[in-house]
């Protein structure tokens, strides 16, 4: 398309581009383009440094049809809006288009309003797992309606009567807890449930919701959200904690049954 001559004077910039042109242009000729796209390419490279565009070797046509299907085939997608809705006349929308709408993400006042609700539970004749994931459940945030992973939603929880949860089978004698005093060989201390339920009855409590919860920075922060206490007082009564005991789980009363009762009366 142009002498040696000329080919030498090109830059290597340019040189580049009207490779690559030829090189489109012959891709797109397998689809019956090649001609439109060699003379545009070829043309807007050479004009681009001041040249005149070289005229291509073939006649630059195009069927009208193949270019309107091939506009229809990478047209954008319009979302729907409600002004394309068919509404009815008695009906006023307000507001942004519900439609358009983004999802809403909390915000810092909306997990400081969380941390506002304070719950209790009462741990006397509650078995240990069904207790302890009703209390992560609650702790983590995942009752309110604007949870987020990613946000410390949850509430304060409140457990008392801790020395008098219980568990099933022989988890009452066989079931151990492990610790490291130091963390060095032959240090590992081990005790059994019934030891350890009167030595410090709180930490079995503390180590099965801490085991529920995401171990992670949040998970930490969620944990400072647990207080558990052996008897029945505790210190958190000017907080007015609400009593959520009867959504414990309980293999002979479940707890929408109780919310059925209390609808009910």
């Amino acid at each position: 398309m142009f002498s040696a001559a000329e080919y030498k004077e090109i830059s290597t910039s340019t040189r580049r581009r009207a490779t690559s042109a030829m090189a489109i242009a012959a891709i797109v000729g397998v689809i019956g383009l090649g001609a439109v796209a060699s003379g545009s390419l070829l043309g807007s490279t050479l004009a681009v440094r001041g040249r005149a565009a070289v005229a291509p070797a073939f006649a630059p046509t195009m069927d009208r049809r193949v270019a309107c299907n091939a506009q229809g085939n990478f047209k954008r997608k319009t979302r729907k809006t409600i002004e394309k809705i068919d509404m009815p006349s008695d009906i006023t929308v307000l507001g942004p288009d519900p439609l358009q709408r983004k999802m809403y993400y909390p915000k810092l006042q909306d997990a400081k309003g969380a941390k506002e609700t304070w719950f209790i539970l009462d741990a006397e004749d509650q078995v240990l797992g069904r207790l302890a994931t009703l209390a992560a459940t609650l702790v983590m945030g995942k009752t309110n309606p604007l949870f987020q992973n990613s946000m410390n939603m949850g509430a304060h929880v409140v457990i008392i009567n801790a020395d008098k949860v219980r568990v099933t089978g022989r988890k009452f004698t066989d079931k151990l807890y492990k610790r490291h005093a130091t963390g060095r060989p032959g240090s590992m201390k081990t005790e059994s449930f019934r030891d350890l339920q009167q030595r410090i009855p709180e930490r079995i409590i503390e180590k099965a919701v801490r085991g529920m919860l995401p171990h992670t920075r949040l998970g930490r922060e969620q944990y400072k959200q647990l207080h558990i206490y052996a008897g029945s007082d505790n210190p958190h009564a000017s907080q007015k904690p609400v009593d959520v005991t009867y959504k414990i789980s309980s293999p002979a009363k479940k707890s929408y049954l109780k919310d059925r009762e209390t609808v009910s009366s």
